[in-house]
C-alpha cells in the first residue's frame, strides 16, 4: 500500500503535473494567437499523460480498499491493480473520442 502511494505520488507530480503545466502554457499561447497551434494539438493527442491522469482515481480507490480490507493474501492487490490499469486504459481510449 505504501509502495502504491509512493508510485502514485511520484507519477502524479512528474508525468501528470508536468503535462498539465505544459498544456496550460500552450493553451495560453493559443489563446493569444486566437487559434489552435500545432504544438497544442500534438500535446492534446499524447496518450501517456492521459493514461496516467485516468489512473489516479482507480489507484487511489485501490489504496483505500487495501487499507480498509487489510487482505491477508496478494489476490486483492493483483486483481485491483489489473482492474485499475484496465479501467485507465479504457478511459484513455474512450474519453478523447468523446471530446476531440
Amino acid at each position: 500500500m505504501v509502495g502504491l502511494f509512493a508510485f502514485e505520488f511520484i507519477e502524479g507530480n512528474t508525468v501528470t503535473r508536468l503535462y498539465f503545466m505544459r498544456l496550460r502554457r500552450l493553451t495560453r499561447k493559443a489563446l493569444s494567437t486566437g487559434q489552435f497551434t500545432p504544438e497544442l494539438e500534438a500535446a492534446r493527442g499524447e496518450r501517456m499523460p492521459t493514461f496516467t491522469h485516468f489512473l489516479d482515481l482507480p489507484m487511489l480507490f485501490l489504496i483505500i480498499a487495501l487499507g480498509a480490507l487489510q487482505p491477508t493474501t496478494w489476490a486483492l492487490f493483483l486483481i485491483g491493480s489489473v482492474a485499475a490499469i484496465v479501467l485507465a486504459l479504457g478511459l484513455t481510449v474512450v474519453v478523447p473520442r468523446l471530446y476531440p
